[in-house]
């Protein structure tokens, strides 16, 4: 059980702290990996996604790294058990989009993340 994030901040919306679990639970602790930048943590500065030192280092990211080091990051979340993903990046806006369907314990999590520097 997690305890429920809306627009990555403690949901207080029903006057107390709400939980999830299962399946909800799994995509959201994804998506706030994916969302933490390599030493954003103070409490532990290996964390998190090497976005600005190794994907957006380049003006147009290698996919097929990229591809490697977000697989990596998803499947060492608990939970998750496969992943199938889909990346594109606009150069204009420099965003990257990535879209994909994780097998969990708990079934299948459809999800989509758009990451800019």
């Amino acid at each position: 059980m997690d305890l429920l994030l809306t627009d990555y901040d403690l949901d207080l919306s029903a006057g107390e702290l709400s939980f999830i679990n299962g399946g909800a639970a799994i995509g959201q602790d994804v998506e706030m990996r994916l969302r933490t930048w390599l030493g954003e943590t103070v409490y532990d500065t290996t964390a998190g996604v090497p976005w600005i030192q190794a994907i957006f280092a380049e003006k147009n990211p290698d996919l097929n790294s990229t591809r490697f080091i977000l697989e990596r990051q998803i499947l060492s979340t608990p939970g998750v058990t496969g992943i199938t993903l889909t990346i594109s990046f606009d150069s204009s806006s420099r965003t990257l989009t990535i879209s994909g369907e994780m097998e969990s314990t708990d079934g299948e999590i459809d999800f989509t993340l758009e990451i800019q520097p």
